[in-house]
């Protein structure tokens, strides 16, 4: 068995990453309008300028602790509001 670095976890985790994501646009029309707020969804330039995968680690949901994961780096953060739709999503 090959050793896993973080390079691969990413690249093999994108697949699951999309199913997660399609299942939470399934799940989307039956959210409550009050979660969706028009000024948070990404820019046509905003979005362009993203490339590759990224992955966000939950690491304390009480507290609302995640790792944003993107290519090499990994940004700590703490927000209770995108902390509850990820998981309320991955219903």
């Amino acid at each position: 068995m090959q050793p896993v670095t973080r390079r691969s976890f990413l690249a093999t985790g994108t697949a699951g990453a999309i199913g997660v994501a399609g299942a939470a646009t399934i799940g989307a029309p039956f959210a409550s309008a009050a979660a969706a707020d028009p000024a948070d969804e990404l820019s046509p330039s905003e979005a362009a300028a993203h490339s590759g995968p990224t992955m966000v680690h939950i690491v304390d949901a009480e507290s609302g602790r995640i790792e944003i994961l993107h290519g090499e780096r990994t940004i700590a953060v703490t927000d209770k509001t995108l902390v509850a739709r990820v998981l309320r999503a991955s219903r």
